[in-house]
Order: structure tokens, then sequence, then C-alpha cells
């Protein structure tokens, strides 16, 4: 456990570092509406991110520190 959440990152366009957060499904069309899943231990986070991790591109996911801004 840490005194921060993690988060989930996958990378859309390698040339141009073009990275998103993997989000929760809200429910809401609303494109601003969107939130990140967290995970207050990163084991947890890392284990969730296999799913989205593509055998050989492996660098385009990663688990990272998760500290919103207020």
């Amino acid at each position: 456990m840490s005194d921060h959440p993690w988060a989930i990152m996958v990378c859309l366009d390698v040339e141009n570092d073009d990275w998103i957060f993997v989000t929760e499904d809200t429910g809401s069309c609303d494109m601003w509406d969107l939130r990140p899943v967290l995970f207050d231990d990163i084991n947890d986070a890392l284990k969730f991110a296999e799913v989205f991790t593509i055998e050989g591109k492996e660098q385009n996911v990663k688990v990272v520190s998760y500290v919103e801004a207020v």
C-alpha cells in the first residue's frame, strides 16, 4: 500500500508519445465525465494492466502514481 493511488496509462501513438488513462465506465456519454480507474495497491494495478498489454508491445502500458490536481 502507498499514500497515493495508482493508475494505468495506455499509449495511443508511440511516435507522438500520446498516452491516455484507463477510465471507469461512468454510464455517461459526456466526454468530460472521465475518471481514471484508481488502485490503492500497485500490485492490483499491475495485475489489471495485464488486460491491456499486447505481447511484444508491453512498453505501451504503464502503471503510474496518480495525484489528482485540485
